[in-house]
């Protein structure tokens, strides 16, 4: 209407909001109080409740439902903190728009939402006994312990360490050592400690020469990231190959995932455990991949109820079943891609999703666009 002036209220920070006082939040109430079509009493519950600058920014629609506010001015208000909030950080989209490198918008995606989620992150090389002893009380996982008696010992000569010699210096003969101790069958045997099913490790094994070198806690730790990175179920393996042996895996029972922790004194009958363990594993790897095996692994019975921390829950493409022989590595490589961004995926925003959807496409198989190589 002619001869009407409109005065715009400027728009603060949400850096400046979150200093506001009670008083301060309700003079700009006030004064958007006919942009947002706010009645009296509907300012008079924000004062009833003495919200502050802070608060404000947090408020939801449930908040100001709960203490009598009708639906309309409800809409209206949360409509404006979500537009208060979006002023305070840059969004997604726009550091989208402003790199053109894809692996660092990867990179970038990653860091934000983990450091979000997961905020006192630490690594395996750090972790303590008391850390993880809150660890496991946090995720309320039970401790149980064996010492798999049952099983016929193998035999074994012992390690026979040079004391004047680095254990960096000695791994070569270790490997050796334990390849040969174990006598598993041809494909199961890795290149370095970490021994499973052709580049699918399921024994991780840390080796000392001492067991007062043994740090229990990052075996447990280690155990935890096995876990993540492998569909079969993990063990890890304290030993100076020699009588001191620590193993550790998941069990369920009732129910109840635990973590086991098996002390031997006896390097034939580990070595049994550790051999029935990594067979029982490399049969279903095999029978996910359709492949006739030259080996016999009947199920043992102390070792019938290993579990894992992380259940494999794979979606239809990524059924192991789809490893047969003629998938090339690059189609391995990008089924791998996909399935950890789908798991990204689950954790992000949803003004997020449309991002992460497009780097899942980028790991398609139309090789008309190389992938980024971040995963390499």
């Amino acid at each position: 209407m002619e001869g009407v002036e409109t005065t715009e209220v400027a728009m603060p920070s949400a850096k400046e909001i979150k200093k506001w006082s009670p008083q301060q939040v309700l003079e700009f109430l006030e004064k958007k109080k006919d942009e947002l079509f706010l009645k009296n009493q509907h300012i008079k519950i924000i004062e009833d409740q003495e919200i502050s600058g802070q608060a404000f920014l947090d408020l939801t629609q449930d908040d100001l439902m709960n203490v009598g506010m009708t639906l309309g001015p409800t809409k209206a208000i949360i409509r404006l903190v979500k537009k208060l909030n979006g002023e305070e950080q840059v969004t997604l989209k726009r550091k989208h728009e402003e790199s053109e490198d894809l692996s660092e918008i990867l990179k970038t995606t990653l860091r934000e939402e983990f450091t979000r989620q997961f905020p006192a992150q630490i690594p395996v090389s750090e972790l303590s006994g008391k850390k993880m002893e809150k660890i496991m009380s946090d995720i309320g996982m039970p401790t149980i312990e064996d010492d798999f008696e049952s099983f016929k010992p193998v035999s074994c000569t012992p390690f026979d360490w040079d004391l004047e010699m680095r254990e960096s210096q000695q791994m070569t003969n270790v490997v050796i050592w334990l390849q040969n101790a174990l006598a598993l069958p041809k494909g199961l045997r890795g290149g370095d400690i970490t021994i499973g099913p052709t580049e699918t490790p399921c024994v991780w094994f840390e080796i000392k020469k001492t067991p007062e070198a043994f740090k229990e806690a990052q075996a447990i730790g280690k155990l935890f990231l096995l876990d993540s990175l492998s569909p079969l179920h993990p063990m890890v393996v304290l030993t100076d190959c020699n009588d001191h042996w620590s193993l550790f895996f998941f069990e369920k029972l009732l129910f109840v995932t635990n973590l086991t922790k098996a002390r031997i004194n006896h390097r034939g009958t580990a070595l049994a455990v550790i051999r029935q363990f990594v067979l029982e594993e490399a049969s279903v790897f095999y029978s996910w991949r359709n492949k006739r095996v030259n080996f016999e692994a009947k199920p043992c019975q102390p070792l019938e109820k290993k579990a894992k921390f992380i259940q494999y829950t794979p979606a239809t493409e990524d059924r192991m079943a789809e490893l047969v022989d003629d998938m090339s590595e690059q189609e391995l490589f990008n089924m791998t891609a996909r399935k950890r961004l789908k798991i990204l995926r689950n954790l992000c925003r949803l003004d997020e999703l449309p991002y992460v959807d497009q780097l899942i496409g980028q790991f398609s198989d139309d090789y008309e666009y190389t992938p980024p190589q971040m995963y390499t």
